[in-house]
């Protein structure tokens, strides 16, 4: 173990003993073996010698399992940015606005684009960019809201953190639009779909208000849209209405041609085109398994509900603008559930990038839908 004048430390280490077999910290290294494999930096084909910040090797390697483990890790706004630089750009600045172009290193951290002559850092374009608020207390919020089940409050993240309820409810809302990533995936294979009311119930109000609930499009509740893969991802979206058009389009949009489609006896998805291999389950019969094939069942979509309830009941009221952002967070607790939170973390910070939105853009609803061709980095 030699010290070099960067003040990295080099690491002897064999192939097997960095692979952890999980799915984000088994490609970051792979990134690393091939980057100095191309350099030629290595001294024979069992051994290589990795040259790493200690703090990356405790995450990709040893991994974070509490919040004290998360401090000991990241104490400095300093600690925060280095990791990022080495998560994301894998030691090589990539200009947010021509990934092209030559780029310039500057003081504190910051660094020029050749093509556009504007500065940058790792922060830019990203839900950090202009944040006042240290990244220690990002990174924490970002790993409680994975390793937490139903999630975090504002008023919570407020009392906690010594920051305004309104600063932390800005917070949550960007992370919550860059878990938005998730949100977009095309499923295939076994595909469950149903659609979900949100919204108290009806037989609980006072009278009054059931009558003027009863009047509003949909009873007055909130309508979602979920469609999960069978030992997969799953989406949830927000819809207007339960019309035949609304529902095929979007199962047209997230499910591959040819999957296996399974549903209630709804009757708008017997009206898909026959691009599907179809079969339903008669729900309003009280029956949930069909008697005829045991694999023909809704049971996995219910479970994404399931997910879903437990992270609205930590909030007093979901508004409708904001409805999309509390289901991505809801699909990317479904999507990582088997990873372990600090991996669930890592995945999230690797693909920050192109997620900046202002206050003005979240307190009016105007969220940013992600290209699914751009959902990951890795």
């Amino acid at each position: 173990m030699k010290h070099s004048s960067c003040t990295k430390i080099e690491y002897q280490a064999k192939v097997a003993d960095l692979c952890s077999g999980s799915k984000v910290t088994s490609n970051l290294i792979k990134k690393k073996f091939e980057e100095i494999i191309k350099k030629g930096n290595f001294y024979s084909p069992k051994e290589l010698y990795i040259s790493i910040a200690m703090n990356i090797e405790n995450i990709l390697c040893k991994n974070f399992k509490s919040l004290k483990d998360l401090r000991a890790i990241f104490r400095t706004n300093e600690d925060c940015i280095k990791f990022l630089e080495e998560l994301i750009w894998e030691g090589e600045p990539v200009s947010p606005y021509d990934k092209t172009s030559k780029v310039y290193k500057c003081k504190d951290g910051w660094y020029k684009c050749k093509n556009t002559g504007k500065e940058f850092n790792i922060l830019t374009g990203t839900l950090f960019q202009g944040t006042k608020i240290d990244l220690t207390i990002w990174f924490e919020i970002i790993f409680r809201e994975n390793s937490d089940r139903q999630g975090l409050a504002s008023t919570t993240v407020s009392r906690e953190y010594g920051i305004t309820q309104r600063a932390a409810w800005y917070m949550l809302q960007k992370i919550r639009a860059a878990m938005g990533k998730e949100n977009h995936q095309e499923l295939k294979g076994t595909v469950e779909v149903d659609e979900y009311y949100e919204g108290g119930s009806h037989k609980k109000m006072h009278y009054n208000k059931k009558l003027e609930a009863r009047e509003k499009p949909n009873g007055g509740k909130k309508l979602l849209l979920g469609l999960v893969e069978r030992n997969g991802n799953a989406v949830i979206k927000p819809i207007p209405d339960k019309t035949d058009g609304t529902l095929t389009a979007g199962v047209l949009k997230y499910v591959k041609y040819s999957s296996t489609l399974y549903s209630d006896d709804n009757p708008s998805y017997q009206k898909l085109p026959p691009f599907y291999n179809q079969a339903n389950v008669v729900h309003t019969k009280g029956n949930y398994v069909s008697k005829e094939n045991k694999d023909i069942y809704t049971n996995t979509v219910e479970s994404l509900w399931a997910v879903f309830e437990r992270t609205k009941q930590t909030h007093i009221q979901v508004s409708q603008k904001h409805l999309q952002n509390y289901a991505n967070e809801a699909v990317f607790r479904y999507n990582t559930r088997k990873m372990k939170s600090s991996e669930a973390c890592i995945w999230l910070l690797q693909n920050i990038q192109d997620t900046h939105h202002t206050w003005e853009d979240i307190k009016s609803g105007k969220y940013r839908q992600y290209n699914r061709n751009q959902t990951r980095a890795a």
